[in-house]
């Protein structure tokens, strides 16, 4: 498992960004099954890698909770290593800080005229990070050519969260916007899949998925599941800034998005295909009267089934 940190969804390949250089995760993602809208449990860069690990949601995941599969948290250069010896089970993590990138970048429809002038820079040194977060995973990739373990090897590239980067007028994460919401993720096993695309995924069935092509059983109490397996998902959920007083909790169902506080009272509704950039608030039209009653009751139904404001007791925090 290689994990991009901060890679947001939106930059990826697939999904045609304009600004990326990154051929190693190009002729990767020919070669996977990629999801196209795949969400971060929680966009805090801390949470969302206790959460990719042990497949609970921030809420849910405790100290004590193991990771699934106990991957080796390794560098790129000692994971090449690793490879040499099989079987194994590793989680890369790549983190460039950042680096000269192109001259000129496209910012998102979303970044506010007066932020413009700050953007540009941070989004090129993002893109910059980019390219070398990608020379390293072209030097993971040829090294399980070079061993020629690529074909019975199971790798998954993802992203623990986004980045803003000036869209919405804002920096940093843990908003509940796509821009740091979204995630990339990328699955290629040569012996059992063939490459193509999906549409929802959750950063937590990312593991329960990876177990279940190795072969291995889904351990009780996850709360994610196997991508592949016969109910495909029909929600994204997420949930950030736990324990603050703008604490919220985000429902994607097809391209209708809700964001809510942790009672369920919805604040913000977009919907992602009119309004990919989250620039019209729904949440106050009369015509969308039905469709709010709708996704608050489907959002109420998954925070009951994921324990969401439930102590580990089993007692209610609201």
């Amino acid at each position: 498992m290689i994990v991009a940190s901060g890679w947001r969804g939106q930059a990826a390949p697939w999904d045609g960004d304009p600004d990326l250089v990154a051929p190693n995760l190009k002729k990767f993602g020919e070669q996977s099954v990629v999801f196209s809208r795949a969400y971060s449990c929680c966009p805090n860069a801390e949470l969302a890698q206790k959460a990719l690990v042990t497949a609970k949601y921030p809420h849910a995941a405790r100290d004590k909770d193991e990771e699934l599969g106990n991957p080796k948290l390794l560098t790129p250069k000692a994971a090449q290593q690793a490879f040499a010896k099989t079987p194994f089970a590793v989680r890369i993590s790549l983190a460039s800080p950042g680096g000269p990138g192109p001259g000129r970048v496209h910012l998102r429809g979303n970044v506010p005229p007066e932020k413009e002038h700050q953007a540009r820079p941070d989004v090129a040194n993002f893109y910059g990070g980019r390219t070398n977060d990608d020379s390293a995973l072209g030097e993971i990739l040829s090294a399980l050519d070079r061993l020629n373990v690529a074909q019975e090897t199971v790798v998954c590239f993802t992203s623990d969260c986004g980045q803003q980067l000036g869209s919405q007028g804002l920096d940093g994460a843990e908003v509940p916007f796509e821009e740091s919401v979204r995630i990339p993720i990328a699955i290629r096993y040569p012996r059992k899949l063939k490459p193509g695309a999906r549409d929802l995924a959750s950063q937590v069935d990312i593991m329960p998925t990876l177990l279940t092509l190795c072969g291995m059983e889904i351990p009780d109490g996850v709360q994610g599941q196997d991508l592949f397996g016969k109910t495909p998902s029909e929600v994204a959920f997420a949930e950030g800034k736990l324990g603050e007083p703008d604490e919220w909790r985000m429902l994607v169902r097809g391209y209708d998005k809700i964001v809510a506080t942790p009672k369920g009272e919805i604040t913000h509704l977009f919907n992602l295909s009119d309004d990919p950039y989250e620039l019209t608030d729904l949440a106050r039209d009369p015509a969308q009267k039905l469709k709010l009653a709708s996704l608050k009751a489907q959002l109420q139904a998954q925070m009951k089934k994921l324990g969401d404001g439930v102590d580990p007791s089993g007692l209610r925090k609201r």
